[in-house]
Formats: C-alpha cells, structure tokens, sequence
C-alpha cells in the first residue's frame, strides 16, 4: 500500500478539522433552538407572575368628598381602610378653625362618603347646613353619634346606598325602594321585613346597619 504523502495526510487533517467543526456548529445551533424557547416561556412566565403579584400589593383607592375645616376641599383619593386623619392629610392638612372635640380621627372611611370636618366656630346644628340627609357621614365620626352615622337610612338612602348592606342587592334595594314609594317611609326599621326577600333571618343580618329619620 502506498504511503500518503504529507501534504495528503495535512489536507485530510484539515478536511476532518471541517467537518468536524459543522458538525460541532450544527448541534449547538440545534440544541439552541430547542433549549432558546423554554428559556423565553420561563422568562415570560415569571414576567407575569410578578406582574400579578405587584396588582396584588397595591391597594385599591377610594374616593371621598371632604368639606369643613381642611385647607383644600373637595374629592380625595386614599387608599381603602384609611382613617379621616389620612383624608384630611390629602385635603392639605387640617386648619386652626378645626374643632377636635367633634371629630373621631380614626373612624375608617369607606368609597363615596360625604365628610365635614366640623370647625370651632360651628354652632350647634348650623354646620350642617348644605349637606345632603343621604351623606353618609355629616359630622366626619364624632363620638357621640359615629355609630349612628354609619347606619343607612333606608326612608332616603338610594340603590348604591342600599346595596352597600352587607346581603342586599340590586333586586332587593329595588325592592326596598318600591316598597317606600307605595307605602311611604318606614316608621321602623322591622318594618323592612315587609319587603320581599327579607325574612327573620336577613334582617337580623342587617338591623344593625340600618336606621329610620
């Protein structure tokens, strides 16, 4: 057998080098391929899982109309569970006419309450002078009548007023509403068993968070 020359044997040597080297590039970029779209689904999946749990982490805001002795009245936004001292910082801060006598700095607020924070020169019933009767809160929590306050009257609280008792809905504050209009107010608040869907049992449920005027 005749004996390969060097140059034969350098050009074979290169030539497996080659060969070599596109197989080593094929099977990465193979192995690329399948490995590149997991990495990207992992990737993708964490993105949202902490996307979801920053929704989780930030609390939800409520809106509340605040009047009286703060230094810029109108609508804040706070976030939910906070006091009428958190509100009162987001209407600017309190000013000197402020009479804390009257008021109950951490009564915890809820969306869509009407607050006055009373003032020292307010006289007797005067400071509630332009507030609606259907306002939730008229005199921001004082001690005196805070838990009375928190009650809805049910002789002139509105559907979305209604429906913030815990086990009423739509239908039965509709219900509740109708049954006002036909029989006039309610003279007692058992009388709101009259309405239909609200037995013995629903009314125990309530009758702590209702009240008639």
């Amino acid at each position: 057998m005749e004996m390969l020359s060097s140059k034969q044997k350098t050009a074979i040597i290169i030539a497996g080098v080659i060969v070599v080297g596109i197989f080593i590039f094929y099977m990465t970029t193979k192995s690329n391929n399948y490995i590149t779209p997991e990495i990207n689904e992992i990737a993708e999946d964490e993105t949202k899982e902490e996307e979801e749990e920053e929704e989780e982490i930030m609390p939800k805001e409520i809106v509340v109309h605040i009047t009286g002795a703060v230094q810029k009245e109108g609508i804040v936004r706070i976030k939910e569970g906070s006091r009428i001292v958190d509100a009162i910082e987001a209407a600017g801060g309190m000013t000197n006419e402020i009479d804390l006598g009257k008021i109950n700095l951490a009564y915890t607020l809820k969306d869509g309450q009407k607050i006055y924070i009373p003032k020292t020169s307010d006289i007797g019933e005067e400071y509630t002078k332009g507030v609606n009767e259907s306002d939730i809160i008229i005199d921001a929590g004082t001690e005196e009548n805070s838990s009375t306050n928190t009650k809805v009257n049910i002789n002139t609280a509105n559907i979305s007023q209604l429906e913030s008792i815990s086990g009423i809905g739509e239908s039965t504050a509709n219900k509740i509403i109708q049954y006002r209009e036909k029989n006039g107010k309610f003279k007692t608040i058992e009388e709101i068993k009259n309405v239909s869907g609200i037995g013995e049992l629903k009314y125990e449920g309530i009758k702590n968070d209702i009240c008639v005027e």
